[in-house]
């Protein structure tokens, strides 16, 4: 299964400087090390965000890719930020994979629809029964500080300044074609299948 990941944090850059820790997922046998596997990048026309990638060349893509030989059906990723230098932050995210049709799955949300011209001839992928609001709301995401309202099953534990010292969230992944990885202009910025990690 291709697996497509997006580690990221928000923070004013100018005041809070972040800087990827590590990133570890028990079930894949990974624990990524920032600064050596793992790099921290701003893709995104908006520089306060801070998304983790593999450490090849210069370009700022948008997250990684991680390749398992079998279909998942749940899994846990939990990536520590230093925040200013002041204190380490934690993002715990459970996946859930709620279908079996495909063998790709994506936390952009932007690729789970079909109204984009690129999408044409893909079916909506958005799970039933489940609230999603936008991608800005719903896709996973730590914060230096509570700042964007939230939609969908999380916890936070804040310091006595108001910063998020430790989030945690369930977000639930349907399949998609592995193809919508690689078409239209969304995708410009995806991590090319052959950096995946296995």
């Amino acid at each position: 299964m291709l697996i497509h990941l997006i580690p990221n944090i928000l923070a004013d850059r100018t005041y809070v400087p972040c800087s990827l820790v590590d990133l570890t997922c028990h079930e894949f046998g990974l624990n990524l090390i920032g600064g050596k596997e793992l790099t921290a990048r701003r893709p995104y026309p908006n520089k306060n965000y801070l998304v983790a990638c593999r450490k090849v060349g210069q370009k700022a893509v948008n997250g990684l890719l991680i390749e398992t030989p079998s279909p998942v059906r749940e899994f846990t990723v939990v990536t520590r930020w230093a925040v200013a230098a002041s204190h380490i932050a934690t993002h715990s995210v459970r996946y859930i994979v709620v279908d079996d049709e495909f063998e790709t799955i994506t936390e952009a949300m932007m690729l789970w629809g079909a109204k984009h011209p690129s999408q044409c001839g893909y079916k909506p992928r958005y799970p039933n029964g489940f609230t999603y609001g936008s991608s800005l709301e719903s896709q996973p995401k730590m914060e230096a500080f509570k700042r964007i309202n939230r939609v969908g099953e999380f916890t936070d534990q804040l310091d006595n300044h108001g910063a998020v010292i430790k989030r945690s969230e369930v977000f639930r992944l349907p399949t998609i074609e592995r193809e919508r990885l690689t078409m239209g202009s969304f995708v410009e910025r995806i991590p090319s299948v052959e950096s995946a990690f296995r």
